[in-house]
């Protein structure tokens, strides 16, 4: 792969951060699951629901049941889902547990771009330590760009990002969210991420996915051809 300089790769994320906000100012899909389970698709900070539609779309075409969780705190458009990431999995948990009410769900896959993998791991140690429960059984999780060792600026904003003090390296919640990696069946990293270092994106080496050239947020808002490689590698890692 040939290196390209951090400094290289900034224009892209301005591009992509600024499709990734006008992503947010549109309605979301009313995506439903299926009888028997679905694909839940979460999206990370700063983004409302809407900004999985291009993506649900796509991985529709596969044969996929896909639904997506109300946007977390905050809701409003670029603040949306900036609140701390256990707000956020306790959101997800009653959400979650709500498909089971509504439409007879007992178990789901799910993606989490960005920091909407840790809301997964997170919500699944819940779970785990008996501090949650939920009727509704999470198989496997693929993360896009998720910082599962973390990121880097997160200490320098964490005083107006409140979810930033949660994905500081070596926090405590990223260790909670390393206690249920068994989730993961594939982390698809973006090669060229100018936010989040590739070598945070990813926890054990047999589930690293490398995706070339692919900008923090490419997986959902960038090109037509990078969102359906996104949507091709998930159902393939499904299938």
């Amino acid at each position: 792969m040939k290196k390209t300089s951090k400094l290289g790769t900034f224009p892209s994320y301005v591009t992509g951060a600024w499709k990734q906000t006008l992503a947010t100012l549109y309605p979301g899909i009313p995506f439903k699951p299926g009888k028997t389970g679905a694909l839940v698709l979460i999206p990370g900070a700063m983004c409302t629901s809407s900004v999985m539609n291009r993506l649900g779309l796509k991985l529709q075409r596969h044969g996929l049941k896909v639904c997506v969780p109300p946007s977390f705190p905050y809701f409003l458009s670029a603040l949306a889902n900036t609140c701390r990431l256990g707000k956020a999995a306790a959101a997800y948990l009653d959400w979650l547990d709500g498909l089971s009410k509504l439409y007879g769900i007992r178990e789901v896959d799910v993606v989490g771009h960005s920091n909407g993998g840790l809301i997964a791991l997170l919500a699944q140690d819940l779970i785990d330590s008996q501090e949650r429960t939920c009727r509704v059984r999470m198989n496997r999780l693929i993360t896009l760009a998720s910082p599962l060792r973390g990121f880097p600026g997160a200490r320098a904003l964490s005083p107006v990002l409140p979810c930033c003090r949660d994905i500081a390296p070596g926090s405590s919640t990223l260790r909670r969210t390393a206690r249920a990696r068994r989730l993961l069946a594939g982390c698809l990293v973006a090669g060229g991420d100018f936010l989040i270092p590739p070598g945070n994106q990813f926890l054990d080496p047999g589930r690293r996915i490398l995706m070339e050239n692919f900008q923090h947020m490419d997986f959902i808002v960038g090109s037509d051809e990078k969102v359906n490689r996104s949507a091709n590698e998930i159902a393939r890692i499904l299938a």
